[in-house]
């Protein structure tokens, strides 16, 4: 029975092409500037200048050149550059000894190394923040959801 054997294969390969585009790596070259928003899966090295925001599912990281003004959503985020704005990572961030960060980090998992520096505020909740939607008197404002006890943390 061929035709079942090559069914097979060819599902086999198509699972691995999808575990390699997960896995695929981009990068933003040190002489891009990019004023927006940046989506998508898979992981991604930014040497250049982002004004906006980041949403990916996957890994960023934020290479030494690199300067980000604006809203960093990720599963992993490692910085070596500067970010104005918030890192949120849905597992970890990690800010090595050339990072220079201000504004705020929602992380379950935080790692700071000799040398960086950060000014402004650590939530380590696993609190997700969202619009309330409801037409009331407080209409437009953020509402928490989900509330496990974690630490909650101001450096600066």
């Amino acid at each position: 029975m061929p035709l079942f054997g090559k069914k097979k294969k060819e599902d086999k390969m198509v699972g691995q092409q999808a575990t390699l585009a997960q896995n695929e790596t981009t990068y933003f070259g040190k002489n891009l500037k990019i004023k927006g928003r940046v989506s998508g899966n898979g992981n991604l090295i930014v040497l250049g200048t982002l004004d906006g925001e980041f949403r990916l599912k996957g890994r960023l990281k934020i290479a030494q050149p690199a300067k980000i003004k604006g809203e960093v959503n990720a599963d992993v985020i490692s910085v070596n550059g500067n970010v104005h704005g918030s890192l949120n990572a849905k597992d970890r961030v990690h800010l090595d000894q050339t990072a220079r960060i201000k504004g705020r980090i929602n992380t379950p998992k935080l790692s700071i190394m000799d040398g960086a520096k950060f000014d402004g505020e650590v939530n380590m909740d696993l609190q997700v923040t969202e619009p309330d939607k409801s037409t009331g008197p407080d209409s437009g404002k953020a509402r928490q959801v989900s509330a496990p006890s974690a630490e909650k943390s101001t450096i600066g």
